[in-house]
């Protein structure tokens, strides 16, 4: 009898056990519910701005000055599978000589990989041989595109300098960078890209190297 008696007494005990875990159960299918209407309630939202995912930009334009380049360069031609750093900049401050210096670094690290630095200088300066003289002072022996009419930066979608944009082997933004942007990991973000280059096993990539010549277009005058 006083083992009924005991047996009697658990039950309310078990009930309770019971009730606890049907509780637990509501509340987590309660908790994946609301997480899903939460996310779709946000895909009706506007869309993610460009730089925060990967997107295409527009190509050089081939009516512009280049240095260090005897031909106007291309994302879809000479540059073809190729990761891309592009600085832009007015060259304007002894900043922008320390900048110059580490993406000098970068270009010589990686010079046997199909990677390329250029830079795009905003100025209204289209003397060959003032761009020539600047572009020597300064060391620099990448590729220069000069911007005199804001054309390039605005393919870039770039309306402050300075800029930097990585573009990956399929010519897509995968990072964007402004003011401050020294303090980012770029070396690292170009490796990372390039890993990805080599893990594609392109059957062929003929890797970039600057000829140092200058291409001046054929509406700007020609000296003899």
């Amino acid at each position: 009898m006083t083992l009924l008696e005991d047996f009697s007494q658990e039950l309310p005990r078990s009930d309770l056990s019971r009730r606890r875990i049907r509780s637990a159960i509501v509340f987590v299918i309660a908790m994946i519910v609301s997480a899903l209407l939460l996310g779709f309630l946000f895909d009706l939202g506007p869309d993610l701005p460009l730089e925060s995912v990967l997107s295409d930009v527009g190509d050089f334009p081939a009516d512009h000055i280049w240095i260090n380049s005897s031909e106007p360069l291309s994302l879809y031609n000479q540059l073809s599978k190729h990761v891309v750093v592009v600085f832009f900049c007015r060259l304007s401050t002894l900043t922008d000589l320390q900048y110059f210096s580490r993406l000098e670094a970068i270009h010589e690290e990686f010079m046997e990989e199909p990677f390329v630095v250029i830079a795009v200088i905003q100025t209204e300066e289209t003397s060959v041989d003032e761009l020539h003289g600047l572009v020597e002072d300064w060391g620099i022996e990448f590729p220069v595109i000069i911007d005199n009419q804001g054309t390039v930066s605005s393919r870039f979608n770039v309306s402050s300098f300075p800029s930097v944009i990585v573009l990956d082997s399929r010519a897509r933004v995968s990072a964007r960078f402004y003011v401050g942007w020294e303090k980012a990991d770029l070396r690292g973000i170009v490796d990372d890209l390039l890993q990805q280059v080599r893990a594609m096993r392109y059957s062929q990539i003929n890797v970039y190297h600057p000829d140092g010549g200058t291409y001046i277009p054929s509406s700007l005058p020609q000296e003899n």
